[in-house]
Formats: C-alpha cells, structure tokens, sequence
C-alpha cells in the first residue's frame, strides 16, 4: 500500500468562477496526477428553478459546462442537482448532490475501485461525500477551507448536527491552517486531522517582478469581510502626504458601488482604480507591478492570494488571527494588522513607504517563503495523508 499509486476519487461542487471546477482543487489534483496517482473528479453543477433570472452569471456557466471533460488531463464529471439556496442546504444538506453523482461514482468504482474519496468543503460537499463513501465501503478524507467551517464552527456558533456528524464520522480531516483545524478538532476526538497548507502555482508567477514604488493592490471579492473599504480609507488618510501613491482595487461584488463612491467623495478618482473582476493572469500581472499589496480580511481560512502576492514581490499585508498568519510573520516576511483595521492599515502602509530599504529584506524573505508553498510539496503532504487514513482503516479492518 505505501508505494503503489492510489485511485482517488475527489468530489467538489462546480464554482461559478472561470476556473474548471474549483481552482485549488484543480492545482491540487493536477499535483497529486502528476505524482503518478489515478485521480477522478466529480464536481456537480448546483441548478435553480428560475436561474437565468435570478442568478445570470451561473445560468451562463452551467450551460457552457458539460457532463463530462478531460482538462489537464483531468477526467471531470459534471452532474447536476436541484440545488435550492441556504433553505436547501439546511433542509437537505448533501443529499441532492449525492445523489446525482452516485450513479457516476457507483459506475467508476466497479470499472476500477476507488482506494479513498477526498471531498472538499465541510457543509453540502463533506455531507454528500459520506453517503457516497459508505455505498462505496471506502474511506472518506475531507478538506475544510475556510466559510464552510467558519460559517458553523466559528465563536459562538453551534454547529448543526448534520456537521458535527460529518465532521467526526470522516476518517481524515485536512485543514488549510491551525486555526481551521482548532475550531473542528474539539469535535474530532481520536480522529486523524492534519494542516496541510494550499500551495502556489508558480508556473505562473513573475519570476523578476518590478514592483513600482507605492503601488498598493487589494484583490478579492468586495463583500464586508474582505474589508476592502479599510484599505480604502487607510489609502485616503495617507494620500496627502503621498502624491506618488496609487491604489488599485481588483474584484467585484456588493461593495463595489459604496467603495467607488468614497473615492470619488475624497477627491480619490484619479488615484483609485477599481477594476471588476480580472482573469488570475491579469491579477499576478498587477501584483509583479505593485508595491504592497493589502487584504485585511475576517473569516480567512487560509487565502491563497498573500502567497500569490509574497510570490510577486508585494510587501504583503495580512489579518492577525487569521489563517494567513501561520504563513506571514509581523516584520520578517510581511506584516500583520486587526482584520479590518483602517488605521492599523494605514501605519503599516507608511511603514512600507517610509523604509524601502527594509522592506526590501522583507520583501525578499517572503517571496522565498511564499515560493517554498508549492502545490507538489502540497501533494506529497496530501499523499502521506492518504495513506495514514488507509493504513488505519486497514488496522481497524483486521
């Protein structure tokens, strides 16, 4: 079992993003591929009564994806569910989800059994992926990444029991960071848990980035916990004394309105940018061309985007107590605030205008440290996993 490839099956439902499923996901299997192991993903396609109406962008991305793909050499299946908002997830949780991808992953595994199932998300993806492990008879392994753990496992919320059950009857339990796993393990008891981090694709990073002098970058979705409205003001308590200073602010959602007219109420048109959403090229593109890149965000599990921006060369800004701070260290590769502190932003922006020289070092040790979070070492870390979940359930067996 320790050296032969294993055959996994990998369940996450589609995103309604231009990535082929899910894109970490997507580095990951490609990774654990690439390893030499036989990885098949299903990602169901959640559908609405009334979609084209009420949610366009996904109407749009449902019926431009098929039921089944081979990206990267990846085999995808595509089924879709009856997928009914929050009230369905509450009422249903998993149950329509797997039961659209049963009957794929019922037909794969007696063509070629399944070693294991590696579902991520806690909630619907971690709840349908145990129906379908258990008619399978194979071990389950679940990755929790951040909302779908913070969501319902968070301070002073009570977890339901359908994620409590979930969360103790997996055989493993991954988590992108320490404190993703401090706020699940309580309910875990003995049960195998590990923190395996996200990786960067560096194929894609900038390998000499020139990053302009004062050239601040936020990118992320403009809803409230990202705090993009902190970086905002932070920006325009320090213009004044700043002429040369830029801002561009990269992504989209409810947000966007309020925040493009703060900039225009402190005179800030011209010095703030607000893009909408960008392709990831545009957006490492943006990053190898910044100076300090800011994100004071509540609720990160972990955010794949600081490494992307430590990898570019940013002197990148984080949230203390959040997942990104087992990665950034205050002063040595990056700098921490309070998740949405605008003048905490501010001080630590100066900072990084003020002494270019030191942020340079600082600079310099996060794009090596960010550097070293690659999706192979992710696979690898992920791989002995797998194999310690097997290794017990083959014990618990005898």
């Amino acid at each position: 079992m320790s050296e032969r490839p294993l055959r996994v099956l990998v369940l996450i439902h589609r995103q309604w993003d231009d990535s082929p499923y899910c894109a970490f996901v997507h580095d990951q299997v490609r990774a654990l591929r690439a390893r030499g192991h036989d990885v098949v993903v299903i990602a169901p396609v959640g559908t609405l009564p009334l979609q084209g109406k009420l949610r366009p962008n996904a109407a749009r991305i449902a019926r431009a994806t098929p039921k089944r793909a081979v990206i990267d050499g990846v085999p995808v299946y595509y089924p879709r569910f009856l997928a009914l908002g929050d009230v369905g997830e509450r009422m249903f949780g998993g149950g329509l989800e797997a039961r659209a991808a049963m009957g794929i992953a019922h037909r794969l595994h007696r063509l070629k059994p399944f070693d294991l199932l590696h579902a991520h998300m806690l909630d619907r993806d971690g709840h349908a992926g145990l129906f379908i492990a258990r008619r399978l008879h194979i071990p389950m392994v679940l990755t929790v990444h951040g909302t779908d753990v913070m969501r319902y496992f968070g301070e002073g919320k009570m977890p339901t029991p359908r994620n409590l059950e979930t969360a103790r009857a997996v055989d493993g339990l991954m988590a992108v960071s320490e404190r993703l796993l401090a706020l699940v393990r309580p309910y875990r008891g003995e049960g195998l848990s590990a923190v395996i981090p996200n990786g960067v694709d560096t194929s894609q990073v900038d390998p000499t980035p020139v990053n302009a002098p004062r050239q601040v970058l936020f990118a992320g979705a403009l809803r409230a916990q990202k705090c993009a409205d902190a970086v905002l003001e932070a920006f325009v308590a320090l213009a004044g004394d700043y002429p040369d200073a830029r801002l561009t602010i990269v992504g989209d959602g409810a947000e966007r309105g309020a925040l493009e007219r703060r900039a225009r109420e402190a005179g800030m048109s011209e010095r703030v940018r607000l893009t909408g959403r960008l392709p990831r090229a545009q957006v490492l593109q943006l990053m190898a061309q910044s100076d300090v890149f800011a994100m004071p965000s509540r609720q990160e599990g972990f955010g794949i985007v600081y490494l992307e921006a430590m990898a570019s060369g940013c002197v990148t800004i984080g949230s203390r107590g959040e997942g990104i701070d087992g990665v950034i260290r205050d002063g040595e590769n990056g700098m921490l605030v309070p998740a949405g502190d605008a003048r905490a932003v501010e001080a630590a922006l100066r900072r990084a205008f003020d002494a270019p020289d030191r942020m340079r070092a600082l600079r310099e040790r996060g794009r090596a440290d960010a550097l070293s979070f690659t999706w192979e070492r992710n696979a690898r870390e992920t791989e002995a996993f797998y194999r310690q979940v097997l290794s017990c359930r083959s014990g618990r067996a005898r």
